[in-house]
């Protein structure tokens, strides 16, 4: 009797396994492949304001799809897990995200077949930082400088903005500086080269003068 029913589990078992294998193979590559091209167009961009003299980011998601599922998954397992649902537009927005953070933003396929659940795209969107000091009267001037932007890619202190920002002026005038020698040096160069030639033609005329002077003499 105990051989019969372990015989029983086995095929049990087995049957099972054979089930899961063919479920599995039901989410066919070009389903798969279908819905991930349409993943791919799923775009995502960012806007923030100040939030009591702190800067908060919104993530927007573009060209959502009925088919997707796109979401932050902080735990596959948790109730916590952000979901971009569509506003209008196939646009959907997630708020309250801070400066620096980075968000990995998953895609899963949302159809009515074994591919469904299936992850199809991972998308990361590193924010930036909010510059504090972009607005300050040094950098008046100077906007071209990456610690003068209102968004960059880095926390910055007080210190270091400043120390940043002296060390690019300096450059700067630096380089302004031997472009100036450099365009001086040009028109030194034009002005020597302009005097010789009139010189030289005034050296010629000369000669030739003299050398007809001397053949009339010659001649009489």
């Amino acid at each position: 009797m105990k051989r019969i029913k372990c015989l029983l589990f086995l095929f049990l078992l087995l049957l099972t396994m054979n089930v899961n294998a063919k479920n599995d193979n039901l989410c066919e590559q070009t389903e798969l492949k279908r819905v991930r091209e349409i993943a791919k167009k799923v775009e995502f961009d960012y806007e923030y304001e100040l939030v009591n003299g702190k800067a908060v980011f919104t993530i927007n998601a573009i060209n959502l799809n009925k088919e997707l599922k796109v979401q932050i998954i902080d735990n596959e397992y948790s109730d916590d897990n952000r979901e971009f649902k569509n506003a209008g537009n196939n646009r959907g927005s997630l708020k309250n995200f801070k400066e620096g953070e980075r968000v990995v933003i998953t895609i899963t396929a949302f159809v009515p077949n074994w591919c469904s659940g299936e992850k199809v795209y991972t998308k990361v969107v590193k924010l930036p930082y909010y510059n504090y000091y972009y607005d300050e009267e040094k950098c008046k001037g100077y906007e071209e400088y990456k610690y003068c932007k209102q968004l960059i890619d880095t926390s910055i202190t007080q210190e270091k903005f400043e120390k940043g920002l002296e060390s690019y002026i300096e450059n700067k005038n630096k380089k302004n500086k031997e472009i100036q020698e450099d365009d001086n040096n040009k028109v030194n160069y034009i002005i020597i080269g302009a005097v010789s030639f009139v010189v030289a033609i005034g050296a010629a005329v000369l000669i030739i003068h003299n050398v007809k002077r001397i053949k009339e003499k010659n001649t009489l």
